[in-house]
């Protein structure tokens, strides 16, 4: 009898953190505030740069609030699970953006998709928390930090895709990635004609090119929505950990 009930506590022990877990929520649009912080003007605008920014690259943005990430372990934890479940990002590609705020946790993650992550390294991602997200969220203004980070990443993502939004994304301004790079191609196409006769200059220009670029990669595929009207869904992306965490 006591072995039977040994038996039984261990099992259940074992299966408890599974049949208790927090049932992860379903996507109801590229905002999705389940901790009721983001007011509404806020969320209107995340909600016509995300879809511009899915149409015109597809890369696919989401905005996420919850009350508490438990019983995961942290918040790196719950929303790398989120991200996959709901798949951010084109398939294939693996071109999604999360963030992802915990208020009891006090946690602001920003989770990058294997196919952003040359665009918005862990670092890059760090500093867009830093300076646009952060000063907002102490504030207790939630909208307006998400706002920011959304217009951040907007930009620079449209930058790297070579797309035009024309939605007012000041706040990428703050992340310039080219650096003058116009200027060190006219330099490589110059040393490549007086000391190489032109020999090194096909390899010379596509260095410069590169480094204009910033070497962040690119070209992940044609462009295009995955879905039209309505919110119907992500596309399927993948997450392999990339991003940055930070207190508020």
């Amino acid at each position: 009898m006591k072995k039977s009930i040994l038996i039984a506590v261990l099992i259940a022990a074992v299966l408890a953190p599974v049949l208790f877990a927090q049932k992860l929520p379903k996507p109801t649009g590229f905002v999705n505030d389940y901790a009721n912080l983001i007011d509404d003007t806020s969320k209107a605008r995340i909600e016509s740069i995300a879809k511009a920014v899915q149409e015109e690259t597809g890369v696919e943005i989401a905005v996420v609030t919850v009350d508490t990430i438990e019983p995961y372990g942290s918040v790196e934890e719950y929303s790398i699970e989120l991200a996959s479940t709901w798949g951010i990002g084109r398939s294939g590609e693996d071109t999604g953006i999360l963030f992802l705020l915990a208020l009891q946790e006090r946690k602001i993650r920003l989770e990058v998709g294997y196919g952003v992550e040359g665009i918005i390294p862990d670092g890059l991602a760090g500093e867009i928390i830093d300076k646009s997200v952060l000063p907002s969220l102490r504030a207790g203004r939630y909208g307006e930090g998400f706002l920011k980070g959304v217009e951040a990443v907007s930009g620079i993502v449209a930058e790297e895709y070579g797309v035009e939004l024309d939605l007012r994304l000041n706040e990428s301004r703050k992340y310039t990635r080219s650096g003058g790079g116009g200027i060190g191609i006219i330099v490589f196409i110059i040393l490549a004609l007086l000391f190489g006769g032109g020999r090194f200059f096909l390899p010379l220009l596509f260095i410069g090119s590169a480094a204009s670029r910033g070497f962040y990669g690119g070209g992940f595929g044609s462009r295009g929505s995955s879905f039209g009207g309505g919110f119907s869904g992500f596309g399927g992306g993948g997450f392999g950990g990339g991003g940055a965490t930070r207190g508020f």
